[in-house]
């Protein structure tokens, strides 16, 4: 057995004390905390930060607030649609409105995506 773990009290104690798989951890949401408050105690101030960084590299400050949003907005995900030869990916366009008809044919039509797929 592990040292300092030799009787049950002991490992239940330190079992207890140590983040288990999805749990949060104690110090991590502290951190966020913090950092929640700081935002949401200097929002007004973040226009003028900006437009200081900008005056002498505007290319920083845009920076900046790409990775503010990282905060603001969720992340989405790539999504990948596949088919084979023995379950063909069928797609039911019956459903949609005419305005997203037209620009679907507009994009098969005039050749908008480049990708190769859809």
């Amino acid at each position: 057995m592990a040292r300092g773990f030799d009787n049950k009290e002991i490992a239940a104690k330190a079992g207890a004390s140590s983040s288990r798989k999805g749990s949060p951890n104690v110090k991590t949401k502290a951190i966020r905390d913090a950092y929640k408050e700081f935002i949401e105690n200097n929002t007004d101030q973040f226009q003028g930060w900006l437009e200081r960084v900008a005056e002498t590299n505007p290319a920083k400050a845009l920076e900046l607030v790409a990775g503010l949003s990282d905060f603001v907005l969720p992340k989405l995900a790539r999504t990948e649609l596949v088919g084979d030869e023995e379950q063909p990916l069928n797609i039911d366009l019956t459903k949609l409105d005419d305005k997203t008809l037209t620009k679907l044919g507009k994009v098969f039509n005039e050749g908008e995506d480049t990708s190769g797929t859809v």
